[in-house]
């Protein structure tokens, strides 16, 4: 099994952690971007303070001994925690991204007094993020309460000699040893090529900020006749990895 950026990783902890700069970056600029509101949690403090990331300054990439750089928050909101984010340290940072509930730890450095949409404060660079309280043992499946961590498989079909096309299908159920793929009519004529047994290699699983590579064992085919998904067939696959820290 291969992460696209797979230094950073912590292993043997309830939560996924990573560590990983792309990623963070990644996190950081779509919050921004997309003017996601996050949740403020101060020490010691029973309410919960609302705020958007407004810019950042991502600091040294290159840099091993820490982040260094810089995130800018809007006020919060209710006011007071306005004052209260000043006076204790570390805070966490809360937000989802689709389905998921990550998190990082801060520390406040000082007040924005840039010209809107800047005012605010400054907070420090998160090192690593969290995604918290992921089961890893139970099978996930979509439009379920708890559903897969990987929303889409990305693969790749030979389409010529030399050439192959990817295609992005939907991600049915998922467990830390085995993925459930929808395959659709458009690939019906790879799907009756595909025989139990076969294996497939660097299949693709994508979840809103990051994506793992993983190779697998043809377990099952079977077509759904009923519900939303009637004439789709599953396509059931056991990885040659766990997928620990992610189903």
């Amino acid at each position: 099994m291969k992460l696209y950026v797979p230094e950073g990783t912590e292993q043997g902890m309830p939560d996924f952690i990573t560590k990983s700069k792309a990623r963070i970056r990644q996190a950081i600029d779509y919050l921004a971007v997309h003017r996601t509101p996050i949740t403020v949690k101060i020490e010691w403090e029973p309410t919960f303070f609302d705020s958007m990331i407004v810019k950042a300054d991502h600091g040294n990439p290159l840099s091993k001994t820490g982040a260094g750089g810089r995130v800018f928050i809007q006020w919060l909101s209710p006011p007071r925690g306005n004052n209260l984010i000043q006076s204790v340290s570390p805070v966490q940072v809360r937000f989802s991204l689709g389905k998921y509930k990550l998190a990082f730890t801060s520390h406040y450095i000082t007040k924005s007094l840039e010209s809107p949409p800047y005012l605010g404060h400054i907070i420090t660079y998160p090192e690593a993020l969290v995604l918290a309280d992921r089961r890893r043992s139970d099978r996930h499946e979509v439009d379920s309460n708890v559903a897969p961590f990987f929303a889409e498989a990305r693969i790749k079909v030979r389409a010529g000699r030399s050439k192959k096309k990817a295609y992005d299908l939907k991600v049915f159920d998922v467990s830390e040893s085995g993925v459930g793929i929808l395959v659709g009519k458009e690939l019906f004529n790879w799907l009756e090529q595909i025989g139990i047994g076969d294996r497939l290699k660097e299949v693709e699983l994508c979840a809103p900020w990051t994506i793992v590579r993983v190779d697998g064992t043809v377990r099952h085919k079977s077509r759904i006749r009923e519900g939303e998904y009637s004439d789709y067939h599953l396509l059931g696959i056991e990885l040659a990895e766990k997928l620990e820290h992610y189903a």
